[in-house]
């Protein structure tokens, strides 16, 4: 059964029986009304000529005046009274009409029978003639009374039936407002869209003064749309939720009014345990059946788009959010910071990276077992979540990692928030294994200072953790940490590389890039040029991973060498970086491209035997050559399409002609636009004028 149907067998038969009797009453009561209503005009005429008649009639006493007068008097207070209660909104039933026809009975009687029976001069029997008007002049001014009342009353009822004739006009327009209202909900799949219109409909339809959408489930009442006849979306802050109120609606699947009638809840639909409420809000008067009856209608209407949306909201909700800790995914996570790096104003705006790591917690699983282990997790999260600013990301990253993506804070302030999240989980103190408390390592890593792209910003916060961690967990670390301890490794590189290989890539070739001013970002920009070549040229996923770890390492030969030489290329780092790269134990595809990314297509070698070196190689030299044009080193700064010109001058003998292809189509659809941050090249300043790269 699907939620859809569920919603609407909720609603039969008992809900429907509601429905149309609801319908039938408030009909009825329209009719009744508009018949009291005449019913109160006559009463009103009747009143004022019999007392005219009783008062001026010159053969009655004192005594049978008063006695009279005493009964029309009794008579006017019912008059009265239904005239205040009809003011006020009341929709007499059949027992009220009933009883009102039952006392102009009593009191027209005992008018009659008081003033001397059929004798009265207010029976109107007899012929009206000019005659008679001598004779019995109060039968003759009552048989004109009577004809004045049927005239009175033959325009009043005119007027009762124009008025009618308008109320239907208004629920034929309650009626299109219904079905503009379901073709709104059927078109929005966005839930808040279609809260806001469900709350406005409602209000506007009804006397309510203003109105809450409510959701109802395990976790309790929420508000989540609000609407009030101004047009505000505010509800007044000293109006709390009556939470019985709202518990009996969504039980029971039926409309609750409060005692006094000034607020009621209708139920919508219900949909993956949840059940969408609208409470509605009057002081100045009360909710009537007319009132009901308009929810009720505007129930049947929204309840199948509702209970839409809400499956459509689960489902959204469960593809982006982690069940366990209630933080988004690490699918989330990775869509919205690509949607960070894709704002236009990436260049100008800084974003950091954390990564958390729960230190210690796979004893808490094997000691304690997966359920304190979730219990510990959860805590975490709400640490992590409670201590960074709302407007920044937090997701649960891996089995046991969270990831925050903090917007608008360079590296210091990154830093700086790793330290108090490190705090906070140490004041929370939060029991892991016996005598343990709950501690974290943090990775922290900027844009633009650590990495270029999403992918670059990952592996850098990733390479710091790994700092942390090494150094004894328990304490955040930042990316240029790890970068500067490996400016300083001296002998000990190819040693680190071989402990750490890939946890540390993205350092080394940030170390490397240190070496000089001109070099600064060089490496990434390769990666990124690598990356977007090898895409267009075929290269499978797997090659892929070892084409980027050949682009952060191709110039590591240079951190060996003793001098990195005026032409930014020094001699033998090729086969300085082989040497590297192999003692690290990077794979063969690895080591052949960073010893090879300076040969030719066409075999012939800056050194080494003369055959065509390996794609990956053929893919770094294009990159190379593409990425010194576009960034001005040991030349004049160019454009991409100037760039790409003069690559192609070299295709067939310098470049791989398929490569150059690729990079060609790069450029083209615009693909390394987002890639290439604009480098300023401090020691080319004055030797040419810098021209804004891709």
């Amino acid at each position: 059964m699907t939620d859809v149907q569920a919603a609407s067998q909720k609603q039969s038969p008992r809900w429907q029986d509601v429905r149309a009797k609801a319908i039938d009453a408030t009909f009825d009561a329209d009719r009744r009304r508009a018949g009291e209503r005449v019913a109160l005009v006559f009463r009103w005429l009747f009143l004022i000529v019999i007392g005219a008649l009783n008062n001026l009639n010159p053969h009655s006493g004192p005594e049978a005046k008063v006695i009279i007068d005493a009964v029309l008097f009794g008579w006017a207070v019912l008059n009265v009274t239904v005239q205040v209660l009809l003011v006020r909104g009341y929709r007499p039933g059949k027992q009220f009409s009933l009883t009102t026809m039952v006392l102009d009975i009593f009191f027209a009687a005992a008018v009659v029978y008081l003033s001397d029976g059929f004798n009265s001069p207010f029976f109107l029997g007899g012929s009206f003639t000019p005659a008679n008007f001598y004779i019995d002049p109060n039968a003759t001014i009552g048989k004109m009374f009577l004809f004045l009342v049927v005239a009175l009353s033959t325009g009043y009822m005119t007027r009762e039936l124009e008025r009618e004739r308008r109320a239907a006009v208004e629920r034929a327009a309650q009626a299109d407002s219904l079905r503009e209202l379901s073709m709104n909900l059927v078109s929005d799949t966005d839930i808040k869209d279609v809260f806001d219109v469900l709350v406005d409909h409602a209000v506007q339809m009804t006397t309510a003064e203003h109105g809450r959408v409510i959701v109802s489930s395990q976790d309790g009442f929420s508000v989540v749309a609000a609407a009030n006849r101004d047009g505000k979306e505010t509800v007044p802050e000293t109006e709390v939720l009556d939470e019985h109120q709202l518990a009996q609606a969504a039980s029971t699947g039926e409309a609750v009014f409060s005692s006094e009638r000034k607020n009621m809840v209708v139920p919508i639909a219900s949909s993956d345990g949840a059940t969408v409420l609208v409470s509605l809000i009057q002081t100045g008067s009360t909710f009537t059946n007319q009132d009901l009856f308009a929810v009720d209608a505007l129930t049947g209407s929204s309840a199948v788009p509702v209970a839409n949306a809400l499956r459509f909201q689960r489902s959204r909700q469960e593809a982006t959010t982690d069940g366990l800790t209630g933080l988004v995914n690490a699918r989330e996570f990775r869509r919205r910071l690509d949607a960070a790096f894709a704002r236009p104003d990436r260049r100008d705006v800084p974003l950091s990276l954390l990564l958390i790591d729960y230190d210690h917690f796979k004893s808490v699983n094997d000691q304690l077992g997966h359920q304190h282990g979730d219990l510990v997790l959860q805590m975490g999260a709400r640490i992590v979540r409670a201590t960074v600013r709302g407007q920044d990301v937090v997701a649960r990253y891996g089995g046991d990692e969270l990831a925050v993506i903090v917007h608008d804070a360079n590296g210091a302030a990154a830093q700086r928030l790793a330290y108090r999240i490190v705090d906070a989980v140490h004041a929370a103190a939060v029991s892991t294994i016996p005598s343990q408390h709950l501690t974290f390592s943090v990775g922290v890593a900027s844009y633009p200072e650590d990495g270029f792209t999403a992918t670059e910003l990952v592996a850098a916060a990733d390479q710091a953790l790994y700092l942390a961690k090494r150094e004894g967990k328990d304490r955040p670390c930042t990316f240029p940490q790890l970068v500067t301890e490996l400016e300083l490794a001296d002998g000990n590189l190819v040693a680190m590389l071989a402990e750490a290989g890939p946890q540390v890539m993205v350092a080394v070739a940030h170390a490397v890039d240190h070496r000089n001013p001109v070099t600064q970002g060089h490496s990434s920009r390769i990666v990124a040029i690598a990356d977007a070549i090898g895409r267009r040229a075929g290269v499978g996923s797997s090659d892929m991973e070892n084409l980027r770890a050949a682009a952060f390492l191709h110039d590591v030969g240079h951190m060996t060498l003793t001098s990195g030489g005026e032409g930014f290329e020094a001699p033998g780092h090729a086969e300085e970086g082989e040497k590297v790269v192999a003692g690290a134990n990077f794979p063969s595809d690895v080591v052949a491209a960073v010893r090879h990314h300076h040969d030719h297509f066409d075999g012939g070698a800056t050194d080494g035997p003369p055959e065509q070196p390996p794609l990956m190689a053929r893919i770094l030299a294009v990159a190379e050559r593409y990425e010194a044009l576009t960034a001005g080193r040991g030349c004049a700064r160019v454009t991409p399409p100037e760039a790409l010109a003069k690559v192609n001058e070299g295709s067939g003998t310098e470049f791989d002609p398929a490569v150059v292809d690729a990079l060609s189509r790069a450029v083209q659809d615009r693909g390394l636009e987002l890639n290439l941050p604009d480098i300023a090249l401090p020691a080319l300043a004055a030797a040419s004028e810098p021209v804004s790269a891709a």
